[in-house]
């Protein structure tokens, strides 16, 4: 099953009614792409999907007070078939983690009509990510992997907001243990501010 051989059906799962209108008719220019449904809410977007065929749901992680990655796991599983690509404004670490609970691909909200309506057809045949995230995820992993699991301890205690001292009570050693932890860790990662210590510990936290 190949995308030019088909019209791919989409099901458009967004919470902003304009930005949903916006990202129907980007789609409806493309002859290959027809939008089959809208939804605004993940019981919403189940109640199509038993209504209408659908090759590709389109999803925002935050649809209002519900999170998109709700509904990615569901259809990873009941509807492995669906293909799931995420149209977001994600971190590097919420599109990890949407990818790890099933989706397929992701685009940004930036992308054009025409690079949205390529990954859209893309997404039928195979994982979808912009060459730049894809770049930047694969070196996130590769830092990851270069940790030891005491300095991943210690990220994750960064991530729920702990200082040295609480850290140090935490992992049951010295302060002067974690400030030489996070050393290393400041090395192995480049030369980072506490603060992109923090976001990054709870992206690799987010991400699982």
């Amino acid at each position: 099953m190949t995308a030019s051989t088909r019209i791919v059906r989409v099901l458009v799962v967004e919470d902003h009614p304009v930005t949903r209108a916006g990202i129907r008719a980007s789609l409806e220019k493309h002859p290959g792409v027809t939008v089959v449904g809208e939804a605004d809410s993940t019981a919403m977007a189940l109640r199509v999907l038993d209504l209408e065929l659908v090759h590709v749901v389109l999803v925002d992680l935050r649809l209002g007070e519900e999170q998109g990655m709700d509904l990615i796991e569901h259809l990873a599983r009941t509807r492995p078939q669906t293909r799931v690509l995420v149209l977001s404004q994600a971190s590097p670490g919420e599109v990890l983690a949407a990818m790890k609970a099933g989706a397929h691909g992701y685009v940004s909200k930036a992308a054009t009509t025409a690079e949205l309506a390529h990954a859209v057809l893309a997404v039928t045949e195979g994982p979808v990510l912009p060459p730049e995230l894809a770049a930047r995820l694969v070196g996130e992993f590769q830092h990851r992997s270069s940790l030891t699991g005491r300095e991943r301890e210690v990220l994750g205690c960064l991530a729920r907001g702990y200082d040295n001292r609480e850290i140090a009570e935490e992992l049951g050693v010295a302060v002067r243990t974690v400030n030489r932890h996070l050393e290393n860790i400041r090395e192995k990662l480049g030369s980072r501010r506490r603060s992109e210590l923090i976001r990054l510990a709870r992206e690799w936290d987010a991400a699982g």
